[in-house]
């Protein structure tokens, strides 16, 4: 009896301790890649295309890999499916009509996801990026998901499953700051980026998200339009936070403090910073939208350092 329990209680552990699959395991080459014409070598997407192609996730339309075409939620419920059957090992059962019936191409995918508990929206329409990231987290382990990055917020979301996909690596959002644009389109090439990096993680990327700061003390969003000619709050307040430290650095220098009504070459420093990003964008303040003729650069600034923790 003790022999029978000892050997129960080793098997217990042997398999409590068994590895998890890896994503190499996972998602082994198993298609030989043919190339696209419209894939060019040296395109920022080109690894992922082939990635996509050998382990059978993402492969070619009628007229090639079609990188710019957008995907519905159909086409990313087939993809999740088929990661979790390769993660699983679980098959994706092929629905077969019944005499005179006509299911849709993506019936099998979408009731296979449902029946894991994995709600899909209107497998027809365009989808966004948050239902993607929604269908891969239903289906990606978090062992697949080892954090390479240490990032708490982001501009525009606090869901738990983007963090987890910014910190693995997988996501970088769509600017400088992070941002993840939730109800953005994807398209192939977007779709192939990161579905390769779940796959082959010498793929993933490091990323720090650049200060968001300036849009906090600003309330404005990297992507809000400030001029007419499309220059946004993502490419003005740098470059006006700039022009200030430039001048905060000056008064330093010179053992002075920094005052909106000193002078550089007889301009106030409030006129020159506004005047300098003007003609920097090319534009003028009549050119300006709403947001910019509510933006105040002197509250702007007195609130910016309130939030870096400076007077």
């Amino acid at each position: 009896m003790k022999k029978l329990a000892a050997l129960i209680l080793a098997a217990a552990l042997t398999v409590g301790s068994a590895a998890a699959i890896t994503p190499e395991e996972a998602f082994p080459a198993k298609n030989t890649y043919p190339g696209y014409a419209d894939v060019a070598e040296g395109a920022w997407y080109a690894d992922a295309a082939q990635v996509c192609y050998e382990v059978g996730l993402i492969t070619g339309t009628d007229t090639g890999f079609s990188p710019d075409k957008v995907l519905t939620v159909g086409e990313v419920a087939a993809i999740a499916a088929r990661m979790n059957e390769a993660i699983t090992g679980d098959p994706i059962p092929m629905a077969t009509p019944a005499a005179g019936e006509t299911l849709p191409w993506y019936f099998s995918y979408v009731t296979y996801l449902e029946k894991l508990g994995i709600d899909v929206p209107g497998p027809e329409k365009g989808a966004t990026r948050l239902e993607l990231l929604t269908l891969m987290g239903g289906v990606v382990p978090d062992d697949m998901l080892s954090p390479i990055n240490t990032i708490t917020a982001l501009p525009d979301t606090d869901d738990a499953t983007v963090l987890r996909f910014y910190n693995a690596g997988i996501l970088t959002g769509v600017d400088a700051w992070g941002t993840f644009a939730p109800d953005k389109s994807l398209t192939r090439a977007e779709t192939a980026a990161l579905v390769a990096r779940v796959a082959r993680p010498e793929l993933r990327e490091s990323f720090t998200p650049a200060d968001y700061t300036l849009f906090t003390a600003a309330y404005l969003k990297p992507s809000d339009v400030l001029f007419t000619n499309g220059t946004t709050a993502g490419q003005y307040l740098p470059y006006v936070q700039e022009l200030i430290d430039g001048l905060e650095a000056d008064c330093a220098a010179a053992g002075m403090e920094f005052n909106w009504f000193n002078t550089v070459d007889g301009v106030a420093f409030l006129d020159y910073v506004k005047d300098t990003a003007l003609a920097h964008f090319g534009v003028t303040s009549k050119d300006g939208t709403d947001l910019y003729k509510n933006f105040d650069v002197q509250v702007y600034y007195s609130r910016y350092l309130d939030l870096k923790g400076n007077t």
